[in-house]
């Protein structure tokens, strides 16, 4: 199986005090900016951020994100088929089937024996 790690999605109130903060404080480069999904591409030493603001665009459930408490660890993998199949296979739980999202990636979302969701994306 060919899966890393390829962001970490934060969820914030205000994208453009967000914008500055990161920035400014931490030290994130802009690398990209969705005015209408509202979502920044940032990066710091090498890893992908996407600070955004839950948009019900996105599909069921993501008008009601908690702001502050859902941080998201995103896998992407070559092959986002054969890694779902994998994960599959090895017990893992599929909470979404694969579906193609707004931002024009495929998605699907696995979990732990615990019930910890993890995004899993295909690489670009």
């Amino acid at each position: 199986m060919d899966i890393r790690l390829d962001s970490i999605q934060i969820f914030v109130s205000n994208i453009e005090k967000a914008k500055k903060w990161y920035s400014e404080v931490l030290g994130m480069d802009l690398i990209d900016e969705d005015d209408e999904l509202k979502v920044l591409h940032m990066k710091l030493n090498g890893m992908n951020f996407y600070i955004e603001t839950p948009n019900p665009k996105w599909g069921q459930g993501w008008d009601t994100v908690k702001i502050g408490g859902r941080t998201q660890i995103i896998f992407a993998a070559a092959d986002i088929e054969q890694t779902v199949k994998e994960l599959k296979q090895k017990g893992a739980r599929i909470v979404e089937e694969i579906s193609k999202r707004p931002w024009d990636r495929y998605k699907a979302v696995f979990a732990d024996p615990d019930g910890n969701e993890f995004n899993l994306v295909e690489s670009k």
